[in-house]
C-alpha cells in the first residue's frame, strides 16, 4: 500500500488494472489487488481465512459501538480496525493441531479513558439470568454516579455476543441479565465497560469471566 502525494486519478477513486486508489480519511493511497489464485487452499491457509471468518462474526455484535468507542483512529486505522485486530490476536491458531481457539480473557469491546468500576462476583443464581456486582468508586469528579454500565455477553460455543447498554449505572453496584431459556446449563463469556451519561468517554472494557447459567 502506498500514499498518493499528487492524485493521479484527479481526486476519484477505482483501478486501473491491478492498481487500485482509494480515498481513506481524506488521504489518497494506492493498492495492488491480489491476483486470482485457482488452487485450493492448504490446511493452515483455510485455518487463517477461518479465524477472519470467525473475527468478524464475532465483532459483528458490537461493530457499531468499537467504531465509537475503541481507542481513537491512528494514522489510516479506524478504532473498527484496531477492534478488528483484537479479535484476530485473540483468536489463537495451533498450526500443528490444526484448531483455532478464543482467548475470551484477551478480547476488548471498548477502549478509553474513563475510570473503570473494580469487579466483585459474577452468578447465576435464578434460572436463566446472570448477575455482575461491581464497586461503586463514583468519585463525583472522572468517575461519576451517572455512567452507564455495558455488558457484552457470549456463550462458549457461539461467536455472535450480544451488547447491553446502559444496565445499569456506577452507583447501582449491580446488574442482572436476562437470557433466553436454550442458554441453560451452557457457559457464558461476560464482559464490562463504562459509559458516560453524555457518550463521550469510555472506559477499557474487562472481561468478567464465566459462568454456568442456571
Amino acid at each position: 500500500m502506498g500514499k498518493v502525494t499528487d492524485s493521479i486519478l484527479g481526486g476519484t477513486k477505482g483501478r486501473t488494472g491491478r492498481i487500485v486508489i482509494a480515498n481513506v480519511f481524506g488521504t489518497e493511497i494506492s493498492r495492488i489487488r491480489p491476483k486470482k489464485n485457482d488452487k485450493p487452499a492448504t490446511p493452515k491457509q483455510a485455518l487463517v481465512k477461518e479465524r477472519m471468518k470467525l473475527s468478524a462474526l464475532f465483532i459483528s455484535g458490537y461493530k457499531s459501538f468499537a467504531s465509537d468507542y475503541f481507542g481513537e483512529r491512528s494514522g489510516l486505522r479506524s478504532r473498527y480496525n484496531m477492534a478488528m485486530t483484537n479479535i484476530m490476536n485473540a483468536y489463537h491458531i495451533d498450526f500443528t493441531a490444526l484448531t483455532i481457539e478464543r482467548a475470551n480473557e484477551e478480547i476488548m469491546f471498548s477502549k478509553g479513558d474513563l475510570p473503570e468500576a473494580p469487579l466483585n462476583n459474577l452468578t447465576s443464581a435464578t434460572t436463566s439470568t446472570f448477575t455482575v456486582t461491581w464497586e461503586d468508586n463514583s468519585d463525583g469528579t472522572d468517575a461519576l454516579p451517572t455512567d452507564q454500565i455495558c455488558i457484552l455477553y457470549c456463550a462458549q460455543d457461539e461467536n455472535r455476543p450480544k451488547l447491553l447498554r446502559n444496565v445499569a449505572t456506577r452507583t447501582d453496584g449491580t446488574a442482572t441479565v436476562n437470557l433466553l431459556n436454550k442458554y441453560v446449563g451452557k457457559t457464558m463469556h461476560v464482559w464490562l465497560c463504562l459509559l458516560s451519561a453524555d457518550g463521550k468517554r469510555v472506559s477499557i472494557s474487562e472481561y468478567v469471566g464465566d459462568i454456568v447459567v442456571s
